[in-house]
């Protein structure tokens, strides 16, 4: 199976806290890899899966990028070049996207992931976070060429409020390839130096078609909920747990960082 080819991946969610009280969950759950040009040309040709259409599957460009249509009518290939001009790095040959599909019309992406490449090697990673009161914030990572068959480290401070159970003064740790038969997505998050948390997807390959699409649609019939719902769930066990509650800050005042 080619690495550009549009995919399902299905695999785990895992999470682990160390700090102040030890708390562990995981979770399935699949997430699509799509090249950003099919989806700004409408060329996936599934049945099951719609661009900007409700469907039983479907991707909604304005839940990504610009987030509206001004920049080139919400397309995500020109509203990721421009944050990686910004950074000074070349337009890639192939941008993939690895995110949550809407299901019936609903999703909630915590984390989406930019997998930019030339030549078959990664010249950047994008990650665009998410919380649940509306902020979101976009890390530009550029690499220098790195071979994808081995994982990329790299860190970046945290520039906006995700839990309500962990303060501003930490870092996220990186540790990401480019997917190939399986795809390993790490990160850690650090405060004073001390591991504080990881979370996880460990996830394997499958052809995007609409039989794969329908089986992971019988097999997690109602993810999309189960991912907002399981968020607001831990989060009561962690106030059980006695963890300090932390309020909301401002957001950031840019969208996007590139250092």
């Amino acid at each position: 199976m080619g690495q550009d080819e549009n995919a399902l991946y299905v695999g785990e969610v895992r999470h682990a806290r160390y700090r102040p009280r030890t708390h562990r969950f995981n979770y399935r759950v699949f997430s699509a890899f799509l090249n950003v040009d099919d989806i700004d040309h409408d060329r996936l040709n599934l049945k099951l899966l719609s661009i900007d259409k409700f469907n039983l599957f479907s991707f909604r460009r304005r839940d990504h990028g610009a987030k509206d249509d001004s920049t080139d009518g919400g397309k995500l290939r020109p509203f990721i070049e421009g944050l990686l001009a910004e950074a000074e790095i070349d337009a890639p040959e192939q941008i993939h996207i690895l995110c949550y599909l809407r299901m019936f019309g609903f999703a909630f992406n915590p984390l989406t992931v930019y997998y930019c490449r030339s030549g078959g090697q990664l010249t950047a990673m994008v990650y665009e976070v998410r919380n649940t009161f509306g902020d979101d914030h976009i890390y530009v990572v550029p690499l220098n060429g790195t071979n994808t068959d081995r994982p990329l480290l790299h860190h970046r401070d945290k520039l906006m409020h995700v839990s309500p159970f962990i303060d501003m003064q930490a870092t996220y740790h990186f540790s990401a390839a480019a997917p190939d038969d399986n795809l390993r997505l790490v990160i850690r998050e650090t405060q004073d130096e001390e591991p504080l948390l990881i979370a996880s997807f460990i996830g394997t390959r499958h052809a995007l078609t609409d039989a794969t699409l329908f089986k992971a649609f019988i097999r997690h019939p109602l993810m999309t909920v189960k991912v907002l719902v399981a968020i607001h769930f831990e989060a009561a066990k962690l106030f059980l747990k006695g963890v300090p509650f932390i309020k909301r800050p401002e957001p950031p005042q840019s969208r996007h960082s590139v250092s």
